[in-house]
């Protein structure tokens, strides 16, 4: 969607002026010149659990503490966030921005509860028995989803994308490997890519199967990405995984032409058959896509759940089959952007209101 203003000449690009403000803030806070405005008075009694730190929980929780709840947030890693802080690189996103956003969420009054995972030794039902009447499932979309192609299990040297970027995030910047190819066109591929140059990697390859006018990720970071060294083959795609003495050392790609639009709305890529090449690598780091991963839900759960491993809500609320059980974000869509998480946080944040109002 573009800025209505584009309607009359040209569109305005918001997100640098709502990031120019941010800044701002961010200075005066940390020159003492701004203060946190007074937390609302708690007048709602009702406990509820945010499971994920990230911006539909976070979300959730202000709404809630703004409404008079104490909602707690159990945050399954060290920081807050969810994607802004493990998935997004620092020199895309600062942390100090991240931090006032959660301070000003935490001053109304919200308590965060890190390395706290919701799983076996602390289940949704634990939770209930503990007295919180309405849960929220923010839980996001880590899981990297596998390529599929021959090799792919039998050798050392594949590290998704979201573990990789997760572990820079949190402070690992030991380089994976000399050269690193990076499957897929996305924001997360490009963002793998030009982390692998700034943790040290001598050669970074991005194979991407469409062209570059369907390629998803910001047309600005692909040309930064490539003016930081990163070589991008479009048109191609992993055929084969190749490897010596149990260790990656390169991948077999096949050469890609478009056919007829697909269920997504773009052409579909078509193998070209003896076109294959291949690019060394020690690295493979594949960024096609993720999914929520529901490990910590017990085999027998009553939540209704998509053959894509995401929680099934009523759009309108945010809940979930299961009475006091809510979710949104990309747990709920799958990888999507910021501000759709956000805004499916406010929905849900209205739908624990309700629910707890009747």
């Amino acid at each position: 969607m573009q800025c209505n203003r584009g309607r009359q000449d040209q569109p305005l690009s918001i997100d640098a002026l709502k990031r120019f403000v941010t800044d701002h803030e961010v200075t005066l806070r940390s020159e003492g010149k701004l203060a946190w405005p007074t937390p609302p008075r708690k007048t709602r009694k009702e406990r509820v659990a945010v499971v994920g730190a990230g911006p539909a929980g976070l979300t959730v929780a202000h709404d809630l503490a703004l409404a008079g709840f104490t909602p707690t947030v159990f945050e399954a890693s060290p920081v807050p966030g969810g994607m802004l802080h493990l998935g997004i690189p620092e020199y895309r996103l600062p942390r100090d921005v991240i931090e006032l956003e959660v301070d000003y969420i935490k001053n109304l009054g919200v308590e965060i509860l890190y390395d706290t995972p919701v799983g076996p030794d602390l289940t949704l039902e634990d939770l209930k028995k503990k007295g919180y009447k309405a849960i929220f499932l923010g839980i996001g979309a880590h899981k990297g989803l596998k390529l599929k192609v021959p090799g792919e299990d039998e050798f050392e040297g594949f590290m998704d994308c979201i573990v990789f970027l997760r572990q820079v995030n949190l402070g690992n910047h030991e380089k994976p490997g000399d050269k690193v190819i990076v499957i897929g066109g996305g924001n997360s591929a490009i963002d793998a890519a030009r982390t692998a140059l700034r943790v040290g990697c001598k050669e970074v390859h991005i194979v991407y199967r469409r062209s570059i006018k369907e390629m998803p990720a910001n047309p600005w970071e692909i040309e930064a990405a490539q003016e930081e060294g990163v070589k991008i083959s479009y048109l191609a795609a992993p055929a084969r995984i190749l490897g010596e003495r149990g260790k990656v050392v390169g991948m077999e790609c096949v050469r890609m032409q478009l056919g007829k639009l697909d269920a997504s709305g773009r052409r579909r890529p078509v193998a070209i058959e003896g076109s294959e090449f291949v690019i060394d690598a020690d690295v493979i780091v594949p960024a096609i896509s993720q999914r929520p991963d529901i490990s910590f839900l017990p085999d027998d759960t009553e939540l209704k759940i998509s053959r894509w491993d995401s929680f099934v809500i009523d759009e309108s609320n945010g809940a979930t089959n299961v009475p006091g059980i809510f979710s949104g974000g990309d747990a709920v869509t799958g990888p999507s952007t910021v501000i759709w998480a956000i805004e499916a946080g406010h929905r849900a944040a209205r739908g624990i209101i309700d629910y707890l109002a009747e």
